[in-house]
């Protein structure tokens, strides 16, 4: 299952190691059509090339790839808990371009809802009246379950549990193999990592770790950046 919204062609962000592993997913398994590579211009190749496609400065990209004529996908990141990813979302909106899709054929999608500009990768399991918001990346191998939300601009990483009835906010990261609880809800721009256990509903801009309480003296914008 794929969403190509617009064109079939899409220009991809990201010249690294997660764009060499989303561009193999593409080529295997979806009808996106990878015509370039787009990223800041301080990041640029100096090739100007990557993968064998041009590679070309975001700040420019009207110049080599006009909106209508191509899609986009990426920034394939959580950086700065998803702010960069929001960012460059609603700047490409606000340009003028539409937002390709990705959905793992070997996914088991039991809603349509869904938001445009969702990565969604293998062995994921997304139960009946779950809801997924825009440009939500979730890696492999999770169980959302049933009548859970998921913000807008959130990541999921692989092995993570979100029992049913959960609310998930926008702009959070989920660390692998964390688990969420039933009913619970979770604010805006929260940090779960690796292995965490989320017990009580958590306030905007928390952090967990274990199966603690929020750690109130570190809210997730102090760890912004190392993320």
């Amino acid at each position: 299952m794929t969403d190509t919204t617009g064109t079939t062609d899409v220009v991809l962000f990201g010249t690294g190691q997660v764009s060499d592993v989303i561009t193999v997913y593409l080529e295997r398994y979806s009808d996106l059509n990878i015509v370039a590579y787009t990223v800041d211009a301080k990041f640029l190749p100096e090739s100007g090339t990557f993968n064998g496609k041009p590679a070309v400065p975001w700040e420019e990209i009207e110049a080599h790839y006009a909106p209508g004529t191509v899609s986009l996908l990426g920034p394939l990141t959580y950086k700065g808990l998803n702010t960069v990813r929001r960012d460059r979302y609603l700047e490409g909106k606000a340009r003028g371009y539409s937002f390709a899709s990705f959905i793992h054929p070997d996914c088991h999608i039991n809603t349509d809802r869904i938001g445009e500009h969702c990565i969604i990768l293998e062995s994921n399991i997304i139960q009946p009246f779950a809801s997924i918001g825009n440009n939500v990346i979730i890696w492999s191998g999770n169980h959302i379950g049933h009548h859970v939300s998921v913000g807008d601009h959130t990541f999921i990483a692989s092995q993570v549990g979100i029992a049913g009835s959960t609310s998930i906010g926008a702009e959070c990261y989920l660390g692998g193999q964390a688990g969420i609880v039933h009913g619970i809800t979770i604010g805006d721009r929260c940090v779960v990592l690796n292995a965490a256990v989320v017990k009580a509903n958590l306030p905007d801009d928390s952090v967990v770790a274990g199966e603690a309480a929020p750690i109130k003296p570190f809210p997730s914008k102090r760890i912004a950046h190392l993320l």
